[in-house]
């Protein structure tokens, strides 16, 4: 019930009407009182009185203001773009034993992605007679032998199996002519490709800020990537603890029985950075057999937007508060959006539409009345399409929004309450603009052979304190590790099963003065493992 009552209270400062913050003060004074209600102990029942109090308190003041201002710094609050320039980095001095972390993070798959140290100079990319060739080796199938001809430059793709002999030739390009229309073919990394679609999916086209961080050489005066004289491609991605130089050649895989294995464009076929940035991920992630992961965790790697995956089926759920938080930022371009189904066997695939285990991009939210929908994209080219699309109620919305027969093939209108029911999970990556501090520690945890279940003792654990009070929020991000995919790639479950079975982790919050924790009992909240 504590965890209800905060949750309710760090909605209150960030809400969009007066009437939202009182609901939320309610909602937590309510649940504080169940809490007293469930304590063990009097002096637990005096600290949740006590926190009662001053959310009453707290109510009477929200009734006296004449115009309700949500608070900034939360990423609910709603902030113009010209606030969000300037993303907060951590200031803190690492420790000897944090930058050996951050070195030995560096060696992945028998490769090594250096930390950032600055922009590459163009130079770098420049034609000095050979055409660069990356020696670093891509895995393009765990079950097949590379081949000489399984690699060709972008032109050789386009030029020959890509076309046909009637067509006008396709000619490399990093700028799209008509709108991108992202899908996957043969390759089973569904949650890059959403995620690719989703930050693509920004309002107003701004992806192009986006990848001027991540994709060099770039144009900065056309706001898009630009084509490498000699191959040579440089990206600035976020893993391992820190910002990492990966660096590729312009080649391509083959496609086998014309079907291809890279990330590519419906309406630009020639579109190149999509697959670029595509196979600069799978680089790091082990190649193209990447057996999966989440659409939250490619984008925190590939754009550095803080993560949060929001369980549907959970029943703490607070469903109009979860809308609240998003519509807004959505519009404004501060959270990109995806959702990943769960498990579901063929009859209910056919039933529904949807595909099991599997992530689906946000294209657009919108709200008229009480409607609100989702626009989604199956990244899959060959995209089964939610059976329900077709039976969607007219309404006022619908009109002005463009229904399900008029979107690009695999795109479909859901509504919000379809959304909760048919989909495991949310997955939020929020700007990092939006957030006034950040502060980064890196550690290693051997997790003893032998331990006893609540036992906390050996758990790794951190004091935060904060004179000024306000939200905090705390990522818990893992390092990739050779063994970790290893064990993934050769695991017979599915891809997402597979992907979260090598162990789970979590955070618990303790209010304890500071000290150490020796048991779980009574964590005022803790993550879902």
């Amino acid at each position: 019930m504590e965890t209800r009552a905060l949750e309710a209270e760090g909605r209150m400062s960030s809400s969009r009407t007066k009437e939202d913050a009182l609901a939320n003060a309610i909602s937590a004074a309510e649940s504080y009182m169940k809490a007293i209600k469930l304590a063990n102990s009097s002096t637990e029942r005096a600290r949740l009185k006590e926190k009662c109090l001053n959310i009453l308190a707290k109510a009477e003041e929200i009734k006296k203001i004449e115009q309700w201002k949500p608070q900034t710094g939360y990423p609910s609050t709603v902030r113009t773009p010209s606030e969000l320039t300037r993303v907060p980095q951590s200031r803190r001095q690492l420790s000897t034993r944090e930058e050996v972390i951050l070195l030995e993070g560096s060696k992945l798959h028998g490769l090594i992605f250096p930390p950032w140290k600055s922009e590459p100079d163009e130079q770098e990319f420049a034609a000095k007679g050979e055409v660069y060739i990356d020696p670093s080796k891509i895995n393009i199938s765990n079950t097949h032998a590379d081949a000489p001809g399984d690699w060709q430059r972008p032109r050789d793709l386009l030029g020959n199996e890509l076309q046909d002999a009637s067509a006008t030739p396709v000619e490399p390009t990093m700028q799209a002519a008509a709108d991108i229309d992202l899908v996957q073919d043969v390759t089973a990394d569904c949650s890059v490709v959403a995620s690719l679609c989703a930050a693509v999916a920004r309002p107003g086209g701004t992806y192009g800020k986006l990848l001027e961080r991540i994709f060099y050489p770039y144009d900065k005066s056309q706001g898009i990537p630009q084509m490498s004289k000699n191959g040579k491609y440089i990206f600035r991605l976020h893993f391992n603890g820190c910002f990492r130089k990966v660096v590729i050649d312009d080649r391509l895989p083959a496609p086998r029985n014309s079907r291809r294995l890279y990330v590519f464009d419906r309406q630009n076929p020639g579109l190149l950075w999509p697959a670029l940035l595509e196979k600069a991920y799978l680089k790091v992630r082990g190649g193209y057999d990447f057996p999966g992961s989440n659409s939250g965790t490619d984008l925190w790697v590939i754009t550095s937007w803080i993560p949060e995956q929001i369980f549907l089926q959970s029943d703490e759920l607070q469903p109009n508060d979860l809308w609240s938080r998003i519509l807004n930022a959505f519009a404004l371009g501060d959270v990109m959006v995806t959702l990943g189904t769960g498990r579901l066997n063929n009859n209910e695939e056919e039933a529904l539409g949807l595909a099991g285990e599997h992530d689906y991009a946000v294209l657009d939210i919108k709200e008229k009345g009480a409607e609100k929908l989702f626009l989604l994209k199956n990244p899959w080219c060959d995209a089964m399409v939610w059976k329900g699309a077709d039976n969607h109620p007219e309404s006022g919305h619908n009109k002005e929004a463009p229904g399900p027969g008029t979107t690009n093939p695999g795109t479909f209108w859901m509504s919000y309450p379809e959304v909760m029911r048919n989909f495991d999970s949310l997955y939020l990556n929020w700007n990092p603009g939006l957030f006034t501090h950040r502060q980064d520690h890196h550690f290693n945890w051997t997790i003893p052979t032998s331990s006893s279940p609540g036992c906390f003792v050996h758990n790794p654990q951190y004091a935060v304190q904060s004179d000024a009070g306000g939200t905090v929020w705390i990522l818990l991000s893992r390092h990739f590790t050779t063994e970790e995919h290893n064990y993934r790639a050769s695991s017979t479950l599915p891809s997402s099963t597979a992907s979260n079975s090598h162990g789970f982790i979590s955070l618990y919050i303790f209010s304890s003065s500071g000290h150490r924790i020796h048991l779980s009992d009574n964590p005022l909240s803790r993550g879902p493992y």
